[in-house]
Parts: C-alpha cells; structure tokens; sequence
C-alpha cells in the first residue's frame, strides 16, 4: 500500500502491516509509535486497527482531498 492506495482507499481503518508500508517503515517502527501515543488506534478484541483519515492527517494529506471534498469546512464550523 502507497500513499495514493491510502487516499483512495473506502477503508476506516488500516492494518499496522499497511500503515508501514505507507511509512516506508518496519511494523516494529508503527507498533513503537502507537505505544508512544503518536499515532492514534482503535483497538477491536485483539487487533489493532489505525483510522485512516487521522493517519492521512499525519501524513499531512488534507483530510478534504482524502474524502473527495464531501465535507465542506469552507464555513469555519458555522
């Protein structure tokens, strides 16, 4: 999974095996960040699930561009 698959993917959530990949990173490096409270996680029974939308919003990627503009935050929350 690359960045691109990540912004156009309809999941919530991704695994920390996809996270990493986006990183470029080992799933060792996701698992740390995550126990240091960098990257947030829904945890479901025993898996651990990133939100996607939060880790493109760490990857600096504008959540709006994520979501194909559906959410119009043009008003400032009004």
């Amino acid at each position: 999974m690359n960045l691109e698959d990540l912004r156009a993917s309809g999941s919530a959530v991704v695994t920390i095996a996809q996270a990493a990949s986006v990183f470029g990173v080992d799933v060792r490096t996701v698992t740390r960040a995550i126990e240091n409270g960098e990257l947030p996680v829904v945890r479901l029974g025993r898996r651990v699930l990133i939100p996607r939308l939060p880790l493109l919003a760490v990857l600096g990627v504008a959540v709006d561009d994520a979501v194909g503009g559906l959410n119009d935050t043009s008003t400032g929350g009004r």
